[in-house]
């Protein structure tokens, strides 16, 4: 007669079954990405749906401002900064490739990618038409905290909303 497995563990068999509950149960948590609120999806204080006045205000004449043709068509460009304009004028995009221009939790480019996910926690790994992204969905919306990472290293950071 052939004992199976666990039986021929013995004592040692509630140690392997709760390893492997742990285990399950750390992959399944491990692939829920985190959740933001839609206050993190601003950039050097410039928020989705901000208008156009306001990001004026802000931040002074665009270096150079183009129209785009797309759904979110014009674009503001200042230096480390791009914000996109679509319907009514309102900001529906907003991108940072400088460390001076952060979210309010304080995320930015240049800093260790690690410190982002300390302060957010696991991402949503998103592989795009221009790159692999960590992706941080929105709790309120259907807009998100994209962050593009390389060697470890936040890039960029960008908040957008689906059209």
């Amino acid at each position: 007669m052939r004992a199976g497995l666990i039986q021929a563990l013995g004592p040692m068999r509630h140690i392997l079954c709760t390893f492997i509950v742990l285990l399950v149960l750390g992959t399944a948590s491990a692939s829920e990405p985190s959740l933001v609120s839609d206050q993190e999806l601003s950039l050097g204080g410039i928020a989705l749906s901000d208008t156009e006045a306001a990001v004026l205000r802000r931040l002074g004449q665009p270096r150079r401002t183009t129209e785009t043709g797309d759904f979110l068509n014009i674009r503001m460009d200042y230096p480390g900064l791009t914000v996109w304009l679509g319907d009514e004028r309102r900001v529906g995009a907003v991108l940072s490739t400088s460390k001076q221009h952060c979210t309010p939790a304080g995320v930015c480019p240049g800093m260790p990618f690690v410190k982002a996910k300390a302060k957010y926690g696991p991402p949503l790994v998103s592989g795009r038409e221009d790159g692999t992204f960590m992706e941080y969905p929105s709790s309120q919306s259907s807009c998100w905290l994209q962050i593009a990472v390389s060697r470890g290293i936040v890039k960029s950071v960008s908040a957008e909303c689906q059209p």
